[in-house]
C-alpha cells in the first residue's frame, strides 16, 4: 500500500495558487516582464494572471514592489484544524535549523510548535528516505537511461504545462513532503 501511495502523482487543482490583489496593482509591469512563462498579461488596466498558463513559481510574487501578487494562504485553515482536530501533524523541512537562526536550541521551536497545538512534529527528511526507496526500485527494476525529477512543484508543472512530451520522462515518485504527508495520512 505504501508503495502504491508514493507512485501516485501530484493531483492538479484549479485553485488559483498565485494571483493578483486588483487594489495594489499599479500596473508597473514588472511581472509581465519577469515571468518565466508569460503567464500575465494586463487585462482592464489589471497585470492578471493566466492561470492555464502559471506554473506557481512565485516569482511574480518576489518582482512586484506594490505587493500586488500574492500565494494562497492557507493559515487560516490550519488555525481551524488546530482548533477542531486532536491529532494534527507539523512537517518540517531539514532546512529548519538554518532558517530559525534565532534559536540557540531548535528544540525551542519545537516546543513552540507543539504549543500551538500540534499533536506531533515530523521532519520531512523520513520523506525524502520514503522517496529515495522508491528511486532505488525504479532503477533497478528498469533499464532505464535517466528520468527527470523534481521536488519543485513548478518545474513539474512547467513539464506538464509546456512539454508534454516529456511526461513520460518525468519520475513517478512525489516530492518528499507529498510522500510524507500521504504515509502519515495512512
Amino acid at each position: 500500500h505504501e508503495n502504491e501511495v508514493l507512485r501516485m502523482t501530484v493531483d492538479q487543482k484549479n485553485t488559483k495558487l498565485v494571483y493578483t490583489i486588483k487594489d495594489k496593482c499599479r500596473v508597473c509591469y514588472t511581472c509581465v516582464r519577469e515571468c518565466p512563462v508569460k503567464a500575465i498579461k494586463i487585462i482592464n488596466g489589471q497585470a492578471e494572471i493566466i492561470q492555464e498558463r502559471c506554473i506557481a513559481c512565485g516569482n511574480c510574487t518576489r518582482v512586484c514592489s506594490q505587493g500586488a501578487k500574492a500565494f494562497l494562504n492557507s493559515s487560516g485553515n490550519v488555525l481551524k484544524m488546530l482548533e477542531k482536530e486532536e491529532n494534527v501533524i507539523a512537517i518540517l523541512a531539514p532546512s529548519f535549523v538554518s532558517e530559525f537562526k534565532e534559536f540557540d536550541d531548535y528544540h525551542e521551536l519545537i516546543g513552540m510548535i507543539r504549543e500551538l497545538g500540534f499533536s506531533k512534529i515530523v521532519e520531512v527528511a523520513f520523506g525524502a528516505d520514503l522517496v529515495a526507496r522508491e528511486y532505488r526500485k525504479i532503477i533497478k527494476k528498469k533499464n532505464v537511461k535517466g528520468f527527470i525529477s523534481s521536488d519543485c512543484p513548478a518545474i513539474v508543472s512547467f513539464i506538464e504545462k509546456y512539454h508534454p512530451d516529456l511526461l513520460g520522462n518525468l519520475a513517478p515518485v512525489v516530492s518528499p513532503m507529498i510522500a510524507l504527508v500521504r504515509y502519515l495520512k495512512s
